[in-house]
């Protein structure tokens, strides 16, 4: 049975906000001093952040799976497995980074040699790996959505999709940004998931378009 448009807007919107909790919530004081450090890591505001950003990801990957409910095309299939597949290998390092850090950061208070552990968790080679392939299959799904819903969904204006599509494809570049930076990243990547979800809504339940998904019955 065909999935309607309205289905997409969970995940299109839970990634919009998620991602601007993660990106405005976050202590950027990791990047200072060791007690500036600790600080950063032992805040709760850390954990939240962390956590938004986890499921923000996790909801691409949702995102990914609704348009493949929507579109039997290549796009929406590369969109589903690059998603959830890409999800699935960054989640580990987001674990690490929400808790792990978060209880160092605790005990570096008072013990700040123990900072040290949080290079050694980070530069892990085995889950540096990991998290690089999951961001690279996160930017593919990206720039599958993109494709994928512009095809299947009569969306109105036809190009709503591609902001939060290239949004997601530049999700990695974040990282290398300034504070400032990553908190605009987050502002623009919320607006252009709600330019999204407006589009889907004003879509209804219009016909399928190109590589859409008919309900059997319909079927010749």
């Amino acid at each position: 049975m065909r999935a309607t448009s309205h289905r997409l807007l969970a995940p299109t919107v839970g990634t919009g906000v998620l991602m601007a909790v993660y990106l405005l919530a976050r202590p950027y004081g990791d990047a200072g001093s060791d007690f500036e450090v600790a600080l950063a890591f032992a805040s709760t505001a850390w954990v939240i952040a962390h956590v938004a950003g986890a499921l923000a990801l996790a909801s691409v990957g949702r995102l990914g799976l609704r348009l493949a409910d929507r579109s039997d095309s290549v796009s929406a299939r590369v969109a589903r497995l690059s998603g959830l597949v890409g999800t699935v290998l960054v989640l580990p390092y987001y674990g690490v980074e929400t808790f792990a850090l978060h209880v160092i950061g605790r005990r570096a208070l008072t013990e700040p040699g123990l900072l040290a552990l949080a290079d050694e968790m980070r530069n892990h080679p085995v889950a540096m790996t990991m998290f690089g392939i999951g961001l690279v299959l996160i930017s593919a799904a990206g720039v599958a959505i993109g494709i994928a819903a512009s095809r299947a969904l009569p969306l109105r204006p036809a190009w709503s999709a591609w902001p939060l599509a290239i949004a997601i494809a530049l999700f990695p570049a974040q990282y290398f940004v300034a504070p400032a930076g990553r908190i605009g990243f987050g502002v623009v990547y919320a607006v252009a998931a709600a330019v999204f979800a407006v589009a889907v809504v004003r879509s209804g339940d219009a016909a399928p378009t190109e590589g859409a998904r008919v309900p059997i019955a319909m079927r010749g």
